[in-house]
């Protein structure tokens, strides 16, 4: 009859939509919403940058150093010993592996050849001053090529001492030591991209032309957007800063300069992410049919400093729990002590990779890392 829905009730015990315990989780349109706010704030953000500066990208910019330079000599010669490096790695295994070098001697070389990998093509880079950005590829590569000889030690030393011995948990299809020892695999194991050695990788069956075509055109796409952005947002920002030396030394303007770089830094960082660990690494993979894909997982939701570490860089995470914290562990440390010792090698690293190049040390890199790992006890 008439009016008797009112006689049902309109109320019941309920939580709001946005209190924790309410168990909803369906906020695609604040997501949505929130997107739209930040391509509005930096679409005026950009249009303001041009007014101000009017446009500054100038591709011609991009190459010229690389023409210009005079020192490019030096930076050829950091590869080829980066390669003779490699070369010198195998010669020491097989020696080793026809008992014409005992086992302490060929440690000790191998230790020997990855300090000269290290050290000798840093300070020609240092001593000599090439363009910045080739000495950042060089020296990259350079801590690259180190941390994979590494590996190759540690990983045919294993095989040395338990050769002849059945292992268990030993792939069939492996290669087994010291077949493992050719140019063919050593220089594989270099291109590809992994840091962790192994006699033999997982591999496709054939390379996906379409792919390759997809991440190439996507690579060349984010390098020359992040170069524009450098050249027309963060360069003209960092330039005004230094220019009126009264206010350097006021933090209020400090701290405004920062937060102007912030959001123009943080665009290029997840450029430089997408085009490297998916793009460039998936390139490398790809033509190398090397089927181990997981260069990152999703460190955008983690909720710790230690969380982030383990999901940012895979190859690089995986090479460190490998050959530097669990041997630390199985030697007596604590997993604390071994965490420290892997967070000092990774801010060593940094320091090296920003320091060499700019031809300045200020420690910054490395008191950053390391300040992580007082931020990982309170995450």
């Amino acid at each position: 009859s008439e009016g008797r829905h009112l006689a049902l009730p309109a109320h019941a015990t309920r939580d709001s939509l946005l209190h924790s315990k309410s168990g909803f989780e369906d906020f695609r349109g604040l997501y949505n919403l929130a997107l739209l706010a930040l391509i509005a704030s930096n679409l005026r953000m950009a249009i303001e940058n041009i007014t101000k500066y009017g446009l500054l990208v100038n591709p011609i910019a991009w190459f010229a150093p690389f023409f210009t330079d005079p020192h490019g000599l030096p930076v050829l010669a950091v590869w080829v010993n980066l390669g003779t490096s490699l070369l010198l790695a195998l010669s020491l295994e097989k020696l080793a592996s026809k008992n014409y070098l005992g086992f302490r001697t060929t440690n000790w070389l191998h230790v020997l050849n990855c300090v000269q990998t290290l050290f000798l093509p840093c300070g020609v880079l240092l001593y000599y001053h090439p363009f910045p950005i080739a000495s950042f590829v060089a020296v990259t590569e350079t801590v690259i090529i180190w941390m994979k000889l590494v590996s190759y030690a540690h990983v045919n030393k294993y095989l040395r001492r338990t050769r002849g011995q059945h292992d268990p948990d030993e792939d069939k299809h492996a290669v087994r030591y010291p077949a493992n020892l050719s140019v063919k695999d050593l220089f594989y194991f270099a291109a590809a991209p992994t840091l962790c050695y192994e006699t033999s990788f997982p591999r496709n069956a054939h390379v996906r032309k379409r792919f390759v075509i997809r991440r190439v055109l996507e690579l060349l796409f984010f390098a020359v957007l992040t170069v524009s952005l450098c050249q027309q947002w963060i360069l003209p920002t960092v330039t005004n800063t230094f220019k009126n030396d009264k206010d350097q030394t006021n933090p209020t303007y400090l701290l405004e300069r920062t937060l102007k770089l912030a959001m123009p830094n943080f665009f290029v960082w997840l450029l430089l992410f997408y085009a490297f660990f998916h793009c460039w690494l998936n390139i490398t993979g790809e033509l190398l049919r090397f089927a181990d894909r997981q260069f990152y997982r999703d460190w955008w939701n983690a909720t710790s400093i230690p969380w982030f570490w383990r999901n940012w860089n895979i190859p690089v995470h995986k090479w460190a729990v490998r050959q530097v914290y669990r041997p630390l562990v199985a030697n007596g440390f604590t997993r604390l002590q071994s965490q420290i010792v892997v967070f000092i090698i990774s801010a060593v690293f940094h320091e090296v990779i920003v320091g060499v190049p700019l031809g300045i040390f200020r420690l910054w890199s490395f008191l950053a890392m390391m300040g992580q790992v007082p931020l990982a006890w309170f995450t």
